[in-house]
């Protein structure tokens, strides 16, 4: 098997391997000592992942008007988007909340594990607007 890995990645058959994206919690690793200072840094990101996803989100919107004015309106794509955006965001509300519920640690603890979830879901959000 390992045989077989190899002669792919030497052939360039398989996908290069890249590390993980980190968790915006560990992006603010520098300040693990310092809960204000930790909070902080992930509130930014959080702004940051806001600012990409409405970026991405009006992307996607210029995307459907297109097909609306190509089709007369027939398929409602930017209402739908529209739509899909808004239940999204309380989708990602209420799985973060549940996230940090899941946890029996400080209450300032949990918020940082809300704000880690909110900004990667915020971020995979905008990565999959701009994918379609």
């Amino acid at each position: 098997m390992l045989v077989f890995v190899m002669a792919l990645l030497v052939q360039g058959g398989a996908p290069a391997l890249a590390p993980p994206n980190p968790r915006p919690a560990f992006e603010c690793a520098e300040h693990v000592t310092d809960a204000r200072a930790r909070r902080a840094c992930l509130n930014t990101l959080l702004r940051e992942a806001e600012t990409t996803l409405q970026a991405a989100h009006e992307q996607a919107r210029e995307d459907a008007r297109e097909s609306d004015l190509d089709s007369g309106s027939m398929f409602n794509a930017e209402a739908s988007l529209d739509q899909a955006q808004t239940v999204w965001i309380q989708y990602r509300d209420a799985e973060c909340a549940r996230r940090g519920s899941l946890m029996f640690v400080s209450d300032e603890s949990r918020e940082e594990i809300v704000l880690d979830c909110q900004i990667a879901l915020d971020r995979a959000r905008a990565a999959e607007l701009l994918e379609h």
